[in-house]
């Protein structure tokens, strides 16, 4: 679903509500979007440890029309999410402990499933979203900027192929399809015509 069709942005997140996500950086981009009138839901799965602080920190925000928590899912069902996804929205930083992810695999279903990235500039997520080449990248912590960028990607629809086209290439040039397990393997062979019947 592109991002530019109809009046509703659908905006996903798929994470463990852990520090090193970032969730609440991308709530505050949300809550952004919408206070500049962009019409935008956002759906929230994943479930964890932060569980009851992102959750009042939705009700504080004024987001309970806005975002849907979901917990966690089937992955059969949140391909479902991926597929209704304008865009993919993870906000990434290290947290005070110093956890940190290297490439979240949430990033290369996105975009192997053609839904655009927006992400940060933290640990290894730079190997795989070149900064608008195959996503969007931000600062972590920045709302603001995270906020632009979801805007951007949304409404430039140049820009929204491109970088759909450029994802999809970076998955098929770099991860080799004998080296994937179980059902996201199965993603790429399904949308990725060149991998189909490519095992051998």
């Amino acid at each position: 679903q592109t991002g530019d069709r109809g009046s509703e942005h659908r905006i996903l997140t798929v994470a463990r509500l852990t520090a090193k996500k970032g969730v609440p950086t991308v709530l505050q981009a949300v809550g952004m979007l919408r206070t500049r009138g962009l019409l935008v839901r956002h759906t929230l799965i994943g479930d964890g440890e932060d569980r009851s602080r992102i959750l009042a920190l939705i009700r504080r925000l004024g987001l309970e029309k806005t975002t849907c928590w979901l917990g966690t899912l089937p992955h059969e069902e949140v391909l479902q999410h991926y597929r209704k996804a304008s865009v993919f929205v993870l906000g990434c930083e290290v947290a005070a402990n110093g956890d940190r992810d290297g490439i979240p695999n949430v990033l290369m279903e996105s975009m192997a499933m053609g839904v655009p990235v927006v992400a940060t500039r933290v640990s290894a997520i730079p190997e795989l979203v070149e900064h608008e080449k195959t996503g969007l990248l931000v600062a972590p912590r920045n709302p603001q900027q995270l906020a632009d960028a979801v805007a951007r990607i949304l409404t430039d629809r140049s820009l929204r192929a491109h970088i759909i086209e450029n994802g999809r290439q970076v998955v098929r040039q770099h991860f080799d399809n004998r080296q994937l397990i179980g059902s996201l393997a199965a993603i790429y062979r399904e949308h990725i015509p060149e991998l189909r019947g490519a095992e051998s």
